[in-house]
């Protein structure tokens, strides 16, 4: 199962409700996962011939039957009926499974670290676990300074250090395998930091200047 890594923007009034009462930092990231989720399936969905919704439809409703679709309906229903309580929400974004990469280039280290761009995979750990551990919390200063970091990053840079083969051998989250060339993956991996940098990068700068924090989870 993958390891996807979502980020969601934290008012400093939310961010003392989950310190107070933590397993609300658990509702929060399943509700924003949630919300995530539904908006990209409206999006395939749009996109599909009448046919293909018809199918889509009645596949989808006999996995919604299923005792285990209900359960975690019946639990993300919970959890946002408790997080409706901290008021509005951002919006969160998803790095899909480009946040490993990317925390290895910003600090030359695979596993948490005490340095400048690590916050990726620190954090301070609130509620229950929501797939890969329990969400972290970064509050505005330190998300101050992590946009600022960001900010003095240049995309061509981060992805010149792109080595797929010494990547690998450390053990970098999802590198690609199978048939293809090193240099082939080099590519496909500079691209996915074209994308997934100036996300993070622009996320966060916006979170940064309403004076929010983030909540960081793996799922």
């Amino acid at each position: 199962m993958s390891m996807i890594c979502s980020v969601l923007g934290i008012s400093p009034a939310q961010i003392s409700a989950v310190r107070a009462t933590p397993p609300l930092a658990s509702d929060l990231a399943r509700t924003a996962e949630d919300t995530q989720q539904r908006a990209e399936l409206d999006q395939i969905v749009q996109r599909m011939s009448p046919e293909q919704r018809q199918t889509f439809e009645r596949d989808q409703a006999a996995i919604d039957a299923k005792p285990r679709a209900r359960e975690i309906r019946t639990r993300v229903a919970a959890a946002r009926a408790r997080a409706a309580a901290l008021g509005p929400v951002e919006e969160a974004i998803s790095l899909e499974k480009s946040w490993h990469m990317l925390h290895y280039l910003f600090t030359g280290h695979i596993g948490p670290a005490s340095a400048p761009g690590d916050l990726l995979l620190t954090g301070e750990e609130l509620g229950e676990d929501v797939g890969y551990g329990p969400p972290r919390l970064h509050g505005p200063a330190a998300t101050r300074n992590f946009s600022q970091f960001l900010e003095a990053q240049d995309l061509a840079r981060l992805q010149a250090r792109v080595d797929y083969r010494e990547m690998n051998r450390l053990g970098v989250y999802a590198m690609p395998g199978g048939q293809g060339s090193e240099a082939q993956f080099e590519s496909d991996l500079r691209n996915e930091v074209g994308w997934a940098f100036p996300l993070l990068r622009g996320y966060v700068g916006t979170i940064s200047r309403k004076g929010h924090g983030l909540l960081i989870w793996l799922s």
